[in-house]
């Protein structure tokens, strides 16, 4: 049976800082007018759904940005994982200290070492 990949997925929704200003024309074309909303999400199946829809897409295992229509330049793998760790620890700790515990060393401080069998990853 084939290993299915883990990957890292954000969604990111615009919206205005301010609905009650967005009768002025050209509100929304100000960067400084908008906030995103982002979702994260960790799979093991990557759909069509998800690859049209997600702005973000991590391959977890191969180390590699599958897509990034969020900001087209930025296609470092390493940038990308360490804004996502310091955004949810919580979560890519433990997806990644039983995926990859030597990649995510390099990411944390020596006293919060993550322990790989307080994390693991229960195939779907």
């Amino acid at each position: 049976m084939k290993t299915k990949e883990l990957h890292l997925l954000a969604f990111y929704v615009a919206k205005p800082r301010n609905p009650k200003m967005t009768h002025i024309k050209g509100y929304m074309k100000d960067p400084a007018n908008i906030q995103y909303d982002e979702r994260v999400e960790f799979t093991r199946v990557l759909t069509s759904k998800d690859q049209q829809f997600a702005s973000i897409i991590l391959n977890l295992n191969t180390k590699t940005v599958m897509a990034n229509k969020f900001d087209n330049e930025q296609r470092d793998f390493s940038e990308l994982f360490k804004y996502f760790l310091e955004a949810y620890p919580k979560y890519v700790i433990k997806v990644m200290a039983g995926l990859d515990p030597e990649y995510l060393a390099q990411f944390l401080p020596a006293e919060e070492d993550p322990k790989v069998e307080d994390a693991t990853i229960q195939a779907e």
